[in-house]
């Protein structure tokens, strides 16, 4: 990501007039490394042409993760979304309503140069909580700033985007991966998508990844009468990346199509596959009945 590194080393200057930055790129590319990075020199009382000090009273907070000047929004809840009353005070009922991102930045910093909110998963904003943000963006205080990440750029609302500086955070090339990650199997680096960030999260469960990638191969040779039962055994598979990766039902069936779309896409040229996996993933993402979504997606990967 050196072209990322760079304009983030130039938005972290004291000069610097920009308040709202977007890093956008694949998952695992460490977007929410450099975003901490971007925060911290942001908060830091005496940054440098290097960025944050490290010793002032700021950024030793950031460190211990105990800095009240920052604000970190995400999505939540079952239907992993960010909703409006992140941004905003609503009537909605919430067990454990979040800080609005609004009165956050209603008052100046306690101990830090600026106030930072930094939103992981911009694309998740539901239509209220973006349109509600688009106010922050166009009149920010002095002293706020904030940063976003994505790994969707397409799903974050354009006038969102347009208020922002956009960066893209590249990823390097198959083969510094791989030389990086010399035990890897060739499975491993299919799953990682060529993200250093997403191989180590596969790596760190490869027991459950293995298991996609042997059943994307088996699932090449099939039959179409084979359709409930390639189902039936896919789900047991979510069932042990949920149990690996402690996700919810939801949450798991959702990562195993993430991961048998990438390692059929290494495997196959099938772009019907790809749709059909594809939507399947967002029906059951928007709180779509598993097992009928998953059942209906086999039976037509498998149609004659």
């Amino acid at each position: 990501m050196e072209g990322a590194k760079r304009a983030v080393s130039r938005f972290s200057q004291p000069d610097s007039a920009v308040h709202a930055v977007l890093l956008y790129g694949s998952e695992g590319a460490g977007k929410e490394k450099l975003a901490n990075a971007l925060v911290q020199a942001w908060l830091c009382k005496n940054p440098s042409t290097d960025g944050a000090c490290g010793v002032c009273q700021a950024c030793e907070a950031f460190g211990r993760d105990r800095a009240a000047d920052v604000l970190r929004v995400a999505p939540r809840g079952p239907s992993d979304i960010i909703k409006q009353n992140a941004v905003t005070e609503t009537d909605d009922p919430d067990d454990d309503p979040p800080i609005p991102i609004i009165d956050f930045f209603r008052t100046r910093p306690l101990q830090a140069r600026n106030k930072v909110a930094f939103i992981i998963r911009a694309d998740r904003m539901n239509g209220s909580a973006a349109n509600a943000f688009l106010k922050t963006l166009e009149e920010p205080h002095a002293y706020s700033k904030i940063v976003m990440t994505t790994s969707e750029i397409s799903r974050v609302l354009p006038t969102i985007v347009s208020r922002c500086v956009s960066v893209a955070c590249e990823l390097p090339s198959k083969a510094v991966v791989s030389g990086a990650n010399p035990t890897a199997t060739h499975d491993m680096i299919d799953l990682g998508e060529g993200a250093p960030g997403r191989l180590a999260h596969v790596l760190a469960h490869a027991e459950a990844y293995g298991r996609v990638a042997s059943f994307a191969r088996k699932l090449l040779t099939a039959r179409q009468g084979h359709a409930l039962a390639f189902s039936e055994e896919f789900r047991a598979i979510c069932d042990g990346i949920e149990e690996s990766l402690g996700k919810n039902a939801r949450g798991a069936n959702v990562e195993g199509l993430r991961a048998l779309g990438a390692a059929l896409s290494a495997q196959s040229n099938r772009d019907d596959w790809f749709t059909l996996i594809a939507e399947a993933h967002r029906r059951i993402q928007g709180n779509g009945n598993e097992g009928m979504v998953l059942d209906a997606m086999f039976a037509a990967m498998l149609r004659a």
